[in-house]
Parts: structure tokens; C-alpha cells; sequence
């Protein structure tokens, strides 16, 4: 059984979700952003594998390289350990962008491997993007349980790494699709924080740097 989860938080977003995804509602908003969703939902799961991805998710699909596979449940059901919904070209490097495209990143996301002792690669083989990707259960737990929850306990207690993810992200002028009014009324910034965007590259290198291998839809 494979468990697809789509995060909405507003009623008129949920017209735009997959027909065999199971719709969740979050409330609220912390500097984790849908990073705070995953780890809850995939930890406590149960189905054999599972993916928690944005309700924009279908148009995030459009901008894939390659051949476009549609989505389907049979997809989801195939033989893969990582099932990437995302791609790009062999050519594209995930971190030099990250680090071009976010003030700060690289010192940022250097930080935090450095302090959950880990060595961060200088570039990804498997980009994985906006967290659209569906893994077997207990490589995904894996992951939630050995790096993301840890990297978030960490950016709420280290006040050198906090202080670096909540600085501005930039992507409000990067981006039209940027909710910038719900930024600003539930976490009362101008911006969105640094913090998301450094997780949301964490898989890709995590599951590389464990011999994970990634499937491209």
C-alpha cells in the first residue's frame, strides 16, 4: 500500500490535488514549513511506502525534463526505493543553485551538517526538489528519524544556526507563486526564511550519501 499526502491550508487549493492522494489540512505555520508535516505524518505511517508533498503538485510536475510519465496510482505502486516526481537535467547542479539563487545558503546548510556531524558533498548526483517524492516507508522513517528531526531540534536550540536559517530567503522576489500575505500574518516576516530551503535539498544528499537509489518518474 502506498500512502500519497497533499498539504493544502486553504479550501480552494484542494480542487488542484490528485484524486487517489489523501487531502491533509495543516493549521498554522512554523519556519519548518510542509518539513514540519512530513516528519509528523511519515513517522507515525504504517503503509509501505508514503510521500507528503505540496497541493501544488500537479503544476509543480509540468516543469520536469525528460519524458513526462503521468502520475498514477499504478506509478506509485511500481518496484523503486525512492520514486523522485521531480527532474531535471544530468547537468544541473542542486547546491551551486541553492547557493546562486539563496543569500546565505552555503554558510547555512555548511552549518548544519558540520554541526550534526555529518560531510556535506560539494554537489548532488539525485536532485530531488520541493520534497516531491515518494519512498518506502522505512528509508523515508530513516531519514525523518536520523536527520530532519535532529536538524530541526538543532535549529531551534543552536542560536548561531537559528539565527541564519530564519534570515531572508529572497524567494518572495524569486518567485510569483510566493504566499507572501501568509508569511507575513503567521510568521510576522517580510520574507520567507532561509530554513526551508536548505531542508528541502537535505533528502537528495542524505539518500545519496547512504546509497539510496532514486527512481525518475
Amino acid at each position: 500500500m502506498t500512502e500519497l499526502y497533499q498539504l493544502f491550508y486553504k479550501e480552494e487549493q484542494k480542487e488542484k490535488l490528485y484524486p487517489f492522494s489523501i487531502p491533509f489540512q495543516t493549521v498554522g505555520l512554523t519556519i519548518f514549513f510542509e518539513n514540519y508535516w512530513i516528519a509528523m505524518i511519515v513517522s507515525t505511517s504504517k503503509a509501505e511506502k508514503i510521500g507528503v508533498t505540496s497541493w501544488k503538485l500537479a503544476d509543480k510536475m509540468r516543469l520536469r525534463v525528460g519524458l513526462r510519465e503521468p502520475l498514477t496510482q499504478q506509478a506509485l505502486n511500481s518496484d523503486y526505493d525512492v520514486l523522485s516526481l521531480t527532474k531535471n537535467s544530468l547537468k544541473h547542479t542542486m547546491l551551486a543553485h541553492l547557493y546562486q539563487w539563496h543569500p546565505k545558503s552555503k554558510e547555512t546548510i555548511a552549518l548544519l551538517w558540520q554541526k550534526l556531524g555529518l560531510k556535506l558533498p560539494g554537489e548532488v548526483k539525485n536532485p530531488i526538489y520541493q520534497n516531491a517524492y515518494i519512498a518506502k516507508t522505512e528509508i523515508y522513517k530513516a531519514y525523518i528519524e536520523n536527520f530532519l528531526i535532529p536538524a530541526m531540534d538543532l535549529v531551534n536550540t543552536d542560536q548561531q544556526l537559528n539565527e541564519l536559517m530564519l534570515m531572508p530567503s529572497g524567494y518572495g522576489k524569486l518567485s510569483r507563486g510566493a504566499d507572501m500575505k501568509s508569511v507575513s500574518d503567521k510568521l510576522n516576516m517580510s520574507d520567507y526564511p532561509l530554513c526551508p530551503f536548505i531542508l528541502e535539498r537535505c533528502p537528495s544528499i542524505w539518500y545519496d550519501m547512504n546509497k539510496i537509489k532514486i527512481t525518475y518518474l
